[in-house]
């Protein structure tokens, strides 16, 4: 017997991997849905959903080009907000005994005119390096430059302060 292919190898999960806005795709017994979390929740039927997997984008880290996207509040303060409104849609849709794995990374205090290159882009050109004019305020909550800012465990917080049960940091 051989191994199964890599996941990235099904033609299905590579158009999810890239992104591709459409309906929602069929994988096995699984559906993947791709737009803009925050519209497709809402259509869920509450308690219907088995697992959630997800990884939003990091607080000022990258530029996706969509002035609604998130990632680019202005203060870690609104991210964090934004974040737990989303999983506040999470919760509704989760049946009692569904799980929900959260890929969340940190940021760094920074200056406003800080960048790690503002030509620098991700794989396909899909996102570039957060513009000065965009980039949201990363000195927040007083701590000095080059700190990380916590923004897993204040997103976690948050959400327990929201009704989460807290199971289990990865």
């Amino acid at each position: 017997m051989t191994d199964p292919e890599p996941t990235t190898s099904h033609p299905q999960i590579q158009s999810a991997v890239t992104c591709d806005r459409g309906p929602p795709t069929q994988v096995g017994n699984c559906t993947i849905h791709l737009g803009d979390c925050r519209e497709i929740l809402r259509t869920l039927p509450s308690k219907s959903v088995n697992c959630c997997i997800t990884s939003p984008p990091y607080f000022g880290l990258r530029d996706y080009g969509n002035d609604e996207q998130m990632g680019l509040e202005q203060t870690p303060e609104a991210f964090i907000a934004e974040l737990v409104s989303v999983f506040r849609e999470v919760m509704r849709g989760l049946r009692d005994d569904g799980t929900l794995w959260l890929n969340l990374g940190d940021s760094y205090v920074a200056t406003a005119t800080s960048s790690a290159g503002s030509n620098s882009r991700l794989e396909g050109g899909k996102a570039t390096q957060i513009e000065a004019t965009r980039r949201p305020d990363k000195t927040g909550f007083g701590l000095p430059i080059k700190n990380l800012i916590g923004i897993p465990w204040r997103v976690a917080l948050a959400l327990q302060a929201d009704g989460w049960i807290l199971r289990q940091p990865l």
